[in-house]
């Protein structure tokens, strides 16, 4: 801890030492009040009309100049389709914020008549530190989840398990709202599933994020924004919609209902302002899973059989998402917010297994038919309380994040098995039933400091972060007469995490030159202990993570960005929990509580030309990689087998991206994502080793057709190429998608029907062989989906809200709830 407070020290004194400049803010709006999004703002200086900066506005209409020498300077507002407009002259000092009336346009009065403007967002806009995905450009996002648009965004992929991946690496941080989401792979792919596109801004997707965020994480960020406005008045939008899913089973065609609404809303007026949105969701699904694996003895490594495996998942899940939130505008400098939100989950998987076990020659020998039943309930509530605090001098800013976060969950199971002989002659049944509640308490405070200094900002900051997790599980079996508690496979583990952190960054311009350089030093003081017996497992660590950026602006048309850092992945706890978790007869899930963190050292190097195609080579070098693997269980001859979690292998990732948006015609425009990457494991499984590699490539294309003003098409999908996925080798994997959308009742409404997967392809397969464990797989989801949404607005269009970027930047990803 001593090198935590020194740190701190050093934190605090820096902050000391900042200086000022003059800085310049204000908005940008049309005839109608409503305001310009990428209107040009160009800083002159009142004597000559010389150029001095140029600024661009963003999606509320507001643009910012900072370090500005002292002077008298006007504003020349200039955007396509409108007429250029100036403010007045006004005066710059150090140490001063001057804050300029909203400037309006008005429409070229040149070649308007019966002429609509419009002003559309593209679905991906890419910058030079991240990508943004526009979910509300998108027709496709008609009754789509977030998981569904988070796999067709640039560089993202997802499995069949629903574990996300950036640009073919996993350990991705999830984030919601800038606050993360504290689930395992397993319950954030649930969440994401449950959650309408409807309820969706924005996607922001980051790299190699600098040290203000948390080193959690080693391919980078993910932060998934829900809609939200500041209008004054009352406005919002409601979404209704309507899906149906159409599976073929065995010849015949079922169609499976779903139902996706949102309704967001916000009122404003005087110094409040309330915000929430809520999303009540209905989810019916079905899904066909096909093993083929070979029983090798893990003791002697010789070949007892083969097992043949057909898993037909049904499942409904009814999901409700609430937020609600207050912000109070105190005065010029400060804000003061309450957020609550929460959600409800409640789903009843009912996977039937048929498992046929056949000798070395494939003869049958025993037929194992596994009907299982699941009660999930996952409950979730987190508390925000912040504070936002503008100083009197221009650019320094501090503020102040507390959050509480409470998950509980349980799961009830019931697993029954007939066994039959090789002549399906009926022999015997087992019974098992599991009683598994779960509870997690967070609690995390951080605090930022931002002051600019002379050609550049200082940012400084701290946090802690307390954990707690506690799981039970109690299994019983049937032994003909009676419920018996199977003491083997109960158990009771607690953990406890406490996680300190503070980071520096400086940012500095010199003529073309832009650098920025920070570390973030994070202690980690951990304990488990599984109360039945006694052991304990205890952790206490001290790391540093350095970032770097350099960027140079060759000319007005090229940019090269250099970027640099180190990142940890810490397992999240439900891997920690040694729990079993059985999916079927034949096999189960078991955590580890002896998993130690990855650490990844990630560079990149990115080429911009006019701001809009990006080219990134990238290379990384990830430690002690935390990997699902599949084991045999010692006991059964390789019968069975469990999916567990280790620290497996060393990962080399190197990669070639390129974003490149295309208008192909006034009417048309495309979006283009490649990505190139070879993924190289080193390493010992057991005592079996390991040395797997593969090159693989991904591409994204979205193109965009406006058939007239209001009436928009889409044509949509993506492309994967063989890949190895931790140590999975996959096959291809693609998806289309066909969507339009129609402007009604004077823009306030919008129609959206969209096709999803028409043809079927998207079905994930792919091969484990390693060690003892030799099997192929094939998962066959009912991906495709005919779905019509229509969205009423109301009120004020809608704009952005206040950022924030809540005080819990990790633990929530780590999180494990229901099975």
């Amino acid at each position: 801890m001593r090198q935590f407070f020194t740190f701190l020290a050093l934190v605090f004194s820096t902050q000391i030492m900042a200086q000022q400049t003059g800085r310049v803010t204000g908005t940008v709006i049309d005839e109608n009040g409503k305001p310009v999004v990428a209107a040009t703002a160009s800083m002159l200086n009142q004597a000559d009309a010389s150029l001095v900066k140029v600024a661009v506005t963003d999606k509320e209409g507001k643009y910012e100049f900072v370090n500005l020498k002292d002077g008298k300077y006007l504003l020349a507002i200039t955007y396509v389709g409108y007429e250029k407009a100036n403010s007045p002259a006004f005066e710059v000092a150090a140490d001063k914020l001057v804050e300029i009336q909203p400037i309006a346009i008005i429409p070229s009065s040149k070649d308007l008549k019966g002429v609509t403007v419009e002003s559309k967002k593209p679905f991906v806009e890419t910058k030079l530190d991240r990508t943004i995905v526009n979910v509300e450009a998108s027709p496709s996002s008609a009754g789509a989840s977030a998981l569904d648009i988070l796999e067709k965004s640039p560089g993202v992929m997802v499995n069949s398990d629903g574990v996300i991946s950036l640009r073919g690496k996993q350990g991705v941080i999830v984030m919601m709202d800038g606050k993360p989401t504290y689930l395992s792979a397993t319950d954030l792919a649930n969440l994401l599933k449950n959650t309408p596109a409807s309820a969706l801004d924005v996607i922001e997707i980051m790299t190699n994020p600098s040290s203000k965020y948390d080193a959690s994480g080693n391919s980078g960020i993910i932060n998934i924004k829900t809609k939200k406005s500041k209008n004054d008045g009352f406005n919002g939008s409601l979404t209704l919609g309507a899906t149906t899913s159409i599976y073929k089973l065995d010849g015949e065609t079922e169609f499976i209902p779903r139902s996706q609404n949102s309704f967001n809303f916000n009122y404003k007026k005087n110094k409040i302002n309330l915000f929430g949105n809520y999303n009540p969701n209905l989810l019916r699904g079905r899904n066909t899973m096909e093993i083929h694996s070979s029983q090798i003895d893990a003791k002697t490594g010789e070949l007892r059989g083969y097992t043949d495996q057909e898993t037909r998942f049904k499942f409904g899940n009814e999901n409700h998402t609430l937020k609600l939130g207050v912000d109070w505008y105190a005065n010029k400098r400060n804000v003061l917010g309450v957020v609550a939100s929460g959600f409800d989950f409640n789903g009843h998987p009912t996977p039937t297994t048929v498992a046929d076990d056949k000798d070395v020659n494939g003869n049958l020998r025993h037929r194992l038919v596994s009907n299982t039943k699941n009660d999930v309930s996952f409950r979730n509530f987190t508390g925000n309380v912040n504070w936002k605090h503008n100083f009197l001098k221009s650019g320094q800013e501090l503020t102040a994040d507390f959050d509480y976060v409470i998950y509980n969950s349980t799961t009830n199971m019931s697993l029954v098995t007939n066994v039959y002989d090789g002549n399906l002659v009926f022999l015997n049944q087992s019974q098992l039933r599991g009683h598994i509640p779960s509870e997690i308490s967070i609690k995390s405070f951080r605090t930022d400091y931002t002051q600019p200094i002379p050609k550049g900002r200082l940012d400084a900051g701290i946090k802690t972060s307390f954990v707690t997790n506690d799981n039970l599980v109690n299994y019983e079996f049937y032994n003909g007469s009676n419920w018996v508690e199977d003491k083997i496979r109960s158990n009771h583990f607690i953990y406890e995490e406490n996680i300190n952190a503070a980071y520096v960054t400086v940012n500095r311009q010199w003529g073309k030159w832009t650098a920025q350089a920070g570390v973030r030093m994070e202690n980690t003081i951990g304990k488990g202990t599984q109360v039945t017996t006694k052991i304990p497992i205890n952790r206490d660590t001290t790391n540093f993570f350095p970032t770097a950026f350099v960027s140079y602006v060759a000319d007005k048309k090229n940019t090269l960005t250099f970027s640099t850092g180190k990142r940890i992945t810490r397992p999240n706890y439900q891997d920690l929990n040694p729990f079993i978790f059985f999916l079927d007869t034949l096999s189960y899930r078991q955590g580890n509580p002896y998993l130690a963190p990855q650490y990844t050292a990630n560079m990149e190097l990115t080429h911009a030309y006019m701001g809009k195609f990006i080219t990134t080579l990238s290379y990384n070098n990830t430690n002690d990689v935390i990997s699902q693997i599949i084991k045999p269980d010692t006991s059964s001859n390789g019968k069975m087998r469990y999916l567990t979690v280790d620290n497996v292998a060393k990962l080399r990732n190197i990669a070639l991206s390129i974003t490149a948006p295309l208008r192909v015609s006034k009417w048309w425009n495309a979006n283009l994502f490649t990505n190139v990457f070879n993924n190289h494991y080193t390493g010992f499984y057991d005592t079996v080793e390991i040395d797997i590699a593969h090159t693989s490539f991904m591409v994204n294309v979205t193109n965009s057709f406006t058939i007239k003003p209001g009436f928009v098409m889409e044509l949509s999908g993506f492309y994967r190429y063989k890949n190895l996925d931790q140590l999975t080798r996959t096959e291809p994997l693609y998806m289309m998608s066909i969507a339009a959308q129609k402007q009604i009742m004077k823009g306030k409404g919008t129609v959206r029907l969209n096709l999803r997967d028409p043809f079927a392809w998207q079905r994930f397969s792919g091969t484990n062989k390693y060690g003892y464990v030799d099997m192929t797989f094939g998962n066959r989801p009912d991906s495709r989906q005919v779905t019509g949404t229509f969205t009423y607005r109301f009120g004020k269009a809608n704009n952005q809200q206040r950022k924030r970027s809540l005080s819990s930047q990790e633990e929530q990803n780590r999180v494990g709830g229901a099975q």
